[in-house]
């Protein structure tokens, strides 16, 4: 996850130099932050291995439970028509921390609920977006789309290590990897003052090619293979804004 302040950090410098030269005649309170607590639902991540073992590509696909994350976002307006109506430039960043409920292994089934199964998969993005907001008085919807990275971090385990603590034996799943990311977003605003408001928001984001590694059984025994997928994920945010 180092990489992901290192990245975070250039991005900051870009939004913030492209928003200074594109508004440098902008009116009052154009910045804003906005925090949120974020429900995070992930779809299954179904991965195949890259490396075959015995002539097979390995299947796992691993279920999560839903759970509350966090949200934060820095925004610029960067335009704003005569009708109200803005066009805003933003970074944000998000993190989720979600349980293991099910894990399948080609065919055969770990769950939870019947001991055989635990871990943890945490998902954090950096994403620039653009925001197009209607101005209905004090009710603002708006949409946007965003771009940039997703770090995934797995550790898994399933059948016999399960209850053996992390990585103690096979088989298991763990790593870090990092992926484009795609969001598409949806909200109202309501501003509560001129500065102070609340927002609720729906997300969808597609992440593509993430990797992690997998120590399990095969035809020869015992094998690491780099287990590759994409999943989705959805989100509802519940948050405060505030201009500057």
């Amino acid at each position: 996850m180092k990489n992901s302040v290192i990245k975070a950090s250039s991005l900051v410098a870009l939004v913030v130099v492209a928003s200074v030269n594109v508004t440098a005649n902008a009116a009052d309170n154009n910045w804003y932050v906005g925090i949120s607590a974020n429900q995070a639902d992930l779809d299954s991540v179904d991965t195949i291995s890259t490396t075959q073992v015995g002539g097979v590509s390995r299947t796992l696909n691993l279920g999560t439970d839903d759970e509350t994350g966090f949200g934060i976002k820095l925004g610029r307006d960067v335009l704003t028509q005569a009708n109200g109506n803005t066009l805003s430039v933003e970074l944000s960043y998000s993190n989720s921390d979600n349980d293991i409920e099910t894990v399948q292994f080609q065919n055969n089934n770990f769950s939870t609920a019947a001991g055989t199964a635990e871990g943890s998969l945490e998902i954090e993005t950096i994403l620039a977006r653009a925001v197009y907001k209607f101005d209905l008085g004090k009710f603002k919807p708006y949409v946007g789309i965003g771009i940039g990275e997703a770090d995934l971090e797995a550790d898994v385990r399933y059948g016999g290590s399960v209850g053996q603590g992390f990585q103690a034996s096979p088989p298991f799943a763990s790593g870090s990897d990092s992926a484009t990311a795609l969001e598409l977003r949806a909200g109202v605003e309501y501003s509560i003052t001129e500065q102070l408001g609340v927002f609720l928001e729906y997300t969808t984001t597609d992440v593509d090619d993430v990797q992690f590694s997998r120590l399990g059984g095969g035809p020869g025994g015992l094998a690491t293979t780099t287990q590759e997928g994409d999943f989705d994920f959805d989100s509802l945010n519940l948050g405060v804004s505030f201009r500057f």
